[in-house]
């Protein structure tokens, strides 16, 4: 079966070297972003020359369109002139006339005058009059010209048939008496007779030199190579600038079309390919102004860019893959030597430690390192020295509780000793005592419930009151709810003790009184033990406070101190239970334990014998 590509590169990259990773790492992080940068200002460079280059051509389409289209203007409105005037009409009405020669003389010699002078005036390159042939000047080819000449051209039968007025031609090659044929584009006019408007008396052409045209097209051509066109209505060419981007009709028509497909309408300037195309709106007579440049010489400096570009990423590359080299050799070693030291703790040297060479986190993992061998060095001394406490607890705790079976034994038979004498009161006493140690003992367990080890303390304070002669009353208020609730052993009977010795058997103004109260605030168990006893000063509760952290055994009386007791809730619930005392010298103390209440985590309590039957051996 084939694996994926890249499925391959990530088990490779996967199972190589923390030095090739780092290296791979570094060098990539540095190579694709140069990459991408180099794509990117390469992209957007084309993006910006495009969109300027569309901007400039149209910015120059625009001044070529403004500028051709007053000089055509222009032209017009000089044919337009010629053809209004007064001198032109008196001369033009009499055809068909009988005038005499010298009449017909001095009308030829004030017509060129007007003509002339009009040229001259407003600076075109002819003005030609077409008029009636049975003119004997008509055929000068001067300034007057045969109309039957120009009666079988197609704009000529186009004006008369629609009633026109004027016209543009294309290109044509004219020749004035002694100078050398010129190609000129002509405005025409058609000179309608003021009496009779249906009565065409002849036609006004003004000539302007393609040339001068070809010059104004010019203006458009920015860049090299590039064109500029002036087409007509049907988009056939008129005329041209020179340039190597020269377009035939057909091919002009397909790139206007493009264009036109492209912007949505019938002007405006778009790019194709490594061209940018224009196309003017109307500029006279439905003539349009169309241009196209090439932005090969535009683009030449993005390409030296991109170049440029490549050479630098390729030194940046070259340098980048030196760097990460040595930089991912640098880091390794420090892995390497912080992964040989781990290796002789595994294989049990403990007698080891990483020199610390920096604070980053390699530094923070060698710190780690040595603070953990540390650790793990005191860790196994003192669970060496735990094993050993612990075995001499057990044969303590055996020498101490030699038989407690013997002892349940021992004490029914002196409370049957007692019952048969009639000593009753010694019979309570013995009663209470063994029922005191069966639940201090109760079968091996740690946990009683709640109610036991309330009638645990019931016992003691009783027990107690009987060997001192005083009477110090209990008083139990233990929700029903939690009656059943598993508490750890010995846990309330050395707070009740140190109330009963230190705080209210020394009272001599009023009885001494207890109060064990019990109930569940929320998810957690809140024991209170409250007396009214002579209470402690600031000092010695600030004094207990600071010793309650230490486990000491009150050996005097065989019990726990408030150290041992905060060991045993520590050990068993963590950090989550609350043990504070607050006390006032003759009001007395409340000591306030709160342990969480949870059924589903609660130990074994190991079920007891009744009260007041022997144990068997």
């Amino acid at each position: 079966m084939m694996m994926n590509p890249f499925s391959y590169l990530a088990l490779r990259y996967k199972n190589c070297s923390m030095h090739v990773k780092l290296f791979a790492s570094y060098f990539l992080l540095i190579f694709i972003p140069i990459i991408a940068l180099t794509m990117f200002a390469t992209y957007q460079s084309t993006k910006i020359i495009e969109k300027q280059s569309m901007e400039i051509t149209g910015l120059y389409l625009q001044q070529t369109e403004n500028e051709l289209e007053s000089e055509l203007n222009r032209l017009a409105t000089i044919s337009s002139s010629v053809a209004q005037l007064s001198d032109v009409h008196e001369v033009l009405e009499k055809q068909d006339s009988n005038i005499s020669f010298s009449e017909e003389y001095d009308d030829m010699n004030a017509l060129y005058k007007t003509i002339e002078s009009t040229r001259t005036l407003y600076g075109v390159y002819q003005i030609r009059l077409y008029i009636s042939d049975s003119f004997r000047y008509s055929r000068s080819h001067y300034i007057t010209y045969p109309l039957s000449e120009i009666s079988d051209a197609d704009w000529y039968k186009q004006l008369l048939a629609e009633y026109g007025m004027r016209a543009f031609l294309p290109p044509s090659t004219f020749r004035q008496p002694l100078s050398k044929p010129q190609e000129v584009l002509s405005v025409v006019t058609l000179i309608r007779s003021r009496k009779d408007i249906n009565t065409v008396l002849g036609v006004v052409r003004v000539d302007i030199l393609k040339s001068d045209v070809l010059n104004m097209l010019r203006h458009g051509n920015y860049t090299e190579p590039s064109a500029a066109y002036l087409v007509d209505e049907n988009l056939n060419i008129i005329c041209g600038a020179d340039s190597s981007l020269t377009l035939s009709n057909e091919e002009l028509a397909a790139d206007i079309h493009e264009l036109q497909k492209e912007t949505g309408s019938f002007s405006g300037v778009q790019t194709q390919g490594e061209s940018v195309f224009g196309l003017s709106t109307p500029v006279f007579d439905s003539c349009r102004i169309f241009t196209v440049a090439s932005m090969n010489n535009l683009l030449s400096p993005v390409k030296d860019l991109r170049n440029q570009m490549i050479v630098l990423t390729i030194i940046i590359s070259v340098i980048a893959f030196i760097l990460s080299y040595v930089y991912a050799k640098y880091s390794t070693r420090r892995i390497k030597t912080l992964a040989k030291q781990v290796q002789r703790v595994e294989n049990g040297d403990l007698n080891v430690s990483c020199i610390v060479d920096s604070d980053d986190e390699i530094g923070e993992l060698q710190n780690s390192f040595n603070f953990m061998v540390r650790r793990i060095s005191v860790l196994i001394d003192e669970r060496y020295n735990l094993g050993k406490n612990l075995k001499d607890m057990e044969l303590r705790a055996l020498q101490a509780q030699i038989n407690p079976h013997f002892l349940y034994n021992t004490l029914d038979l002196i409370s049957w000793k007692a019952t048969a004498n009639g000593d009753m009161e010694t019979v309570d006493i013995v009663v209470k005592l063994a029922r005191f140690y069966r639940l201090s003992l109760s079968n091996g367990s740690d946990f009683l419930p709640l109610s036991d080890e309330a009638e645990h303390v019931r016992l003691f304070v009783e027990l107690t009151n009987l060997s001192r002669g005083r009477t110090v009353e209990l008083i139990t208020k233990i929700d029903p709810s939690i009656a059943d609730y598993p508490i750890m052993k010995l846990i309330l009977q050395p707070i009740v003790e140190n109330s009963l010795f230190h705080g209210l058997y020394e009272l001599d103004d009023r009885a001494g009184v207890i109060c064990l109260s019990a109930e569940r605030i929320g998810s957690y168990v809140q024991i209170r033990i409250q007396d009214n006893g002579i209470g402690m000063d600031k000092g010695k509760l600030a004094e207990i406070l600071a010793k309650k952290d230490k486990p000491v055994v009150n050996t005097r009386r065989g019990g726990y101190g408030i150290g041992n007791i905060l060991e045993r809730l520590h050990i068993y619930y963590d950090d989550d239970f609350m043990f504070e005392i607050d006390s006032a010298i003759l009001v007395g103390t409340t000591v306030t334990i709160r342990v969480p209440y949870s059924r589903n985590d609660s130990p074994q309590i190991h079920a007891e014998r009744p009260i007041g039957g022997a144990e068997q051996n």
